[in-house]
């Protein structure tokens, strides 16, 4: 079993997988990485889906990190789902490139050691959602 953190990019349209392939372009292939890409007709539901799935998937019991585009969006707002109903998941959003590369430098560490680096060396860049979240009954069914 690998020990490095399993990572879900998520983005409106193809953003996320951009990502990765820049990334490896300049640091080489990277392993246990899912992207999951929201399209214009994607159903929220098999959206929803997706992300719990992918997040059980790559889950090797020392938690998921998902990184996701825009605060608010669709991706972030369906991957909260998962900070509120599983306890080893952190989220952030403002996703880029050098985030992107400092964190797969680094996925040998905890989740707590990768919020200090991410806090650390882009405090303005990348939001932890989780914090700012507060559990309700019901989610919301729209894109």
């Amino acid at each position: 079993m690998s020990s490095e953190i399993p990572i879900i990019l998520a983005s409106h349209g193809p953003f996320a997988q951009g990502l990765l392939e820049c990334a490896e372009m300049l640091i080489g292939e990277q392993e246990n990485i899912a992207v999951i890409s929201i399209q214009k007709e994607s159903n929220i539901n098999q959206v929803r889906e997706q992300f719990f799935d992918t997040y059980q998937k790559i889950n090797q019991g020392n938690g998921v990190l998902i990184l996701v585009d825009l605060l608010g969006g669709s991706p972030c707002n369906l991957a909260s789902e998962l900070v509120l109903t599983q306890n080893d998941v952190a989220l952030y959003c403002g996703i880029n490139v050098p985030t992107l590369l400092e964190i797969l430098g680094n996925r040998d560490l905890s989740l707590n050691e990768l919020h200090q680096i991410i806090i650390e060396v882009f405090p303005d860049s990348c939001v932890k959602v989780g914090e700012n979240l507060k559990p309700t009954e019901q989610f919301d069914s729209e894109l």
